[in-house]
């Protein structure tokens, strides 16, 4: 086996790892019971080694193919199935295999002693495999493929605790949001097929530029003109898929009822698996994607919108799970804008390190709430409220982590995409869209740390008492210092890694990066980056105001201040407004189609068959079964019994019974005059002979008699074959 074939024997078993886990998990745990985890983790640990083996090869020889066999092959559809590493697939699996190693090792203390331990390492583990080979397929039909089995993947682990209503209505949810943003998907696939003649994601790209002047007739068959660039058209319908997934607006009230499954579920939703799936695709599919400026203006639009409001709307929770699933819908929208205006290398760097953070604030808060229901005390009950001390490290602490995201999107490449567009009026609503983000986030952040990691002990109320509820702590002055510096040389470490990640990322996009040869805009990098700073600091001051204020603020007692929080608090109302115009309207319709089209139409229809089914049965019985076959069989049954009485009298009695009387009277006479004439005058006078020589001869009777009895044998044979053939000749 040469070394090639070996290494490309290795990334197949990325994805073969966990999909061996799960099969093994899946039909060998009754045996395995609490220790799934020991097939499940070295599994995943295994396949993240050989992500890092694959991200290695990549960095030296380029993208790697690895075609496995033909998987459809029906006229002019020919699907091959195979695997496709580049530089972006790599760093994916490093990001799934990485999170997911972590979430496996959590999972294997968080979930024991639950009676489904086993069923939650095999899904997981199919979950994983699911996103793998989502992000090494080479063609669309076997990333859609793997796209459904993460569907049904992510309703099973929601609804892992089945016996609450809440997380079987949560997964159900999920389940229907997904499945009619897929539907877009799937007819992308097809148009994407009937378009370029081929699945394959690379020669797709390498024909899109050929194709961007393909129209398609969109209400031709209603004898309308309403021609529509058939890129266009191919590229909203995927990207409606990629709305399901990543809980875009208005596909996005899935994600936060997800919080119903088990922490590390959630962990692997919004770090590693479902959420990213939707920057990927666009990101795989962005010279395509580029060539639709109508696309590309519905791709921003809606990333930016659902990344204000779901900034907003986290800053009115109350639950921290909550806080952080709304989180991720903002940042995962702020990826989808980017995408929207082109710098798809900066929407993969914000999903890497999105994904990296959001997997450790979800296992931190998982551990936290543990901690504190450990000792009895549900987070539903903790007071959030104002502190014994001040917690100056907290909130320092926060004040450093909002200052992060200004640094990363504001600086180095990043600053182009702010400057970019020659309009005025882009250049002012992007600049809009990202200060917002970078406001919210600061004080989202702000929230979320000093609710999760609150300084000194909290008061619970309950009915049978008062108790004090110790927080976990994130900072303390001790270490405030370093993290500081560990701050700073973070920084400083994501701008060296941003101008390596540019030219890496660059070759799986199919075309250069723009604009990072132009030159630094007047006033250097620091002018670029201070509003953005001064704008976290505004978010972390705002926070931090409305967190240490004791009455309330001026916003809160005004009307409009307590209108527009109740409307965030209600995320706009998006829930009910489906439950109004969506949910119970197609309840009514699927109630009346079953009253009208099913009881009252093809019931009715089924019934008056059966009805006409019957009359006609009891039609064929009484005329043709009774009035027809039963007369004519008794009738039948009539003439023979007659016939056969008239051959009893007239052939049997008349004619056979004499004959036989005859034949026997003859026989009778034969008999007798045989007796008389042959036997006894024969016979007699060869016994007396014989009597008289019998003295003389006696030895030799003796030496005879054997063949004497033969003799007789053969006479009465005679006689009676003789007999016989009288007795037939008279009666012919």
């Amino acid at each position: 086996m040469t070394d090639e074939v070996m290494l490309m024997s290795g990334y197949v078993l990325i994805p073969l790892l966990p999909l061996m886990a799960f099969l093994t998990l899946a039909l060998g745990g009754r045996w395995l019971r609490g220790k799934s985890h020991k097939i499940a983790i070295p599994a995943i640990g295994l396949s993240f080694g050989l992500s890092i083996g694959a991200f290695i090869e990549v960095v030296r020889n380029g993208a790697i193919s690895i075609p496995l066999y033909r998987f459809i092959q029906s006229g002019s559809l020919i699907v091959d199935l195979g695997l496709y590493i580049d530089q972006l697939t790599v760093l994916l699996l490093i990001l799934v295999t990485g999170v997911s190693s972590i979430v496996h090792v959590y999972s294997s203390r968080y979930m024991i002693g639950d009676p489904r331990y086993n069923r939650f390492f095999a899904l997981i583990a199919l979950f994983t495999f699911s996103m793998i080979m989502l992000v090494m397929s080479n063609n669309l039909l076997l990333l859609f493929i793997f796209w459904e089995v993460m569907g049904i993947c992510s309703y099973l682990l929601i609804s892992h605790w089945a016996e609450r209503k809440s997380a079987c209505q949560a997964a159900t949810k999920a389940f229907l949001v997904n499945a009619v943003a897929d539907v877009g998907l799937g007819f992308g696939v097809i148009l994407t097929f009937a378009t370029f003649g081929t699945l394959d994601i690379q020669q797709i790209l390498a024909q899109a530029e050929s194709m961007s002047g393909q129209t398609i007739n969109l209400l031709g068959w209603a004898g309308i003109d309403w021609p529509v660039h058939t890129i266009t058209l191919i590229t909203l319908f995927l990207f409606m898929g990629a709305l399901g997934k990543s809980a875009q607006i208005p596909f996005h009230v899935w994600l936060p009822f997800a919080m119903e499954a088990p922490t590390p579920v959630s962990a692997l939703i919004h770090a590693a698996t479902m959420v990213n799936a939707g920057p990927f695709l666009l990101v795989r599919l962005s010279p395509l994607v580029v060539l639709s400026p109508v696309t590309m203006t519905v791709i921003m639009i809606i990333g930016a919108t659902t990344a204000l409001f779901a900034a907003v709307v986290s800053l009115t929770q109350s639950d921290i799970k909550k806080i952080l699933a709304y989180s991720t819908i903002s940042q995962i929208g702020f990826m989808i804008m980017m995408c929207g205006i082109g710098a798809f290398v900066a929407a993969i760097f914000h999903l890497m390190a999105h994904g990296f953070l959001k997997a450790f604030l979800f296992l931190s808060t998982g551990n936290a709430l543990q901690s504190v229901q450990a000792h009895g005390h549900p987070q539903s009950d903790v007071d959030h409220g104002p502190t014994s001390r001040p917690a100056w490290s907290l909130y320092i602490g926060a004040l450093i982590l909002a200052c992060i995201p200004p640094f990363v999107i504001f600086s180095g490449p990043y600053e182009y995409l702010w400057t970019v567009h020659h309009f005025a009026s882009a250049k002012f609503v992007f600049w809009v869209i990202g200060l917002a983000t970078v406001f919210f986030t600061a004080m989202y952040l702000f929230r979320g740390i000093t609710l999760l990691f609150q300084g000194g002990p909290s008061v619970r109320h309950s009915e049978s008492g008062t108790s004090l509820v110790v927080q976990p702590h994130l900072f303390s002055p001790s270490h405030l210092l370093g993290l500081f510096i560990g701050g700073v040389m973070l920084v400083s470490f994501l701008m060296v890694l941003w101008g390596w990640f540019v030219q890496f990322l660059a070759p799986a996009l199919g075309q250069p990066v723009p604009l990072l040869d132009e030159p630094t805009p007047p006033g250097g990098i620091s002018l670029w980056i201070l509003l953005p700073l001064v704008v976290a600091f505004g978010g972390w001051g705002l926070a931090y105001y409305l967190h240490i204020k004791s009455r309330p603020s001026f916003l809160a007692q005004s009307e409009w201040g307590k209108t527009l929080y109740v409307l965030f608090l209600n995320k706009l109302y998006f829930d009910e407004i489906y439950e109004v115009y969506v949910v119970q309207p197609t309840l009514r319709f699927s109630t009346w189609l079953w009253k009208t089209v099913d009881v009252g139409g093809i019931d009715h229809f089924i019934t008056g068959i059966a009805r006409v089914s019957v009359k006609l049965a009891c039609w064929l019985w009484q005329v043709v079964d009774v009035r027809g076959l039963d007369r004519g069989v008794v009738g039948l049954g009539r003439q023979t019994v007659r016939f056969a009485h008239w051959l009893w009298q007239t052939v049997d009695v008349k004619g056979i019974d004499r004959k036989v009387a005859g034949i026997g009277g003859q026989t009778v006479n034969l008999a007798r005059w045989l007796w008389q004439v042959i036997d006894i005058r024969g016979i007699e006078k060869n016994v007396e002979r014989l009597g008289r020589e019998a003295d003389a001869t006696g030895h030799l009777l003796q030496r005879i008699e054997p063949r004497t009895l033969q003799h007789h044998l053969l006479v009465m044979i005679f006689w009676l074959v003789a007999a016989i053939g009288l007795f037939y000749w008279l009666v012919r």
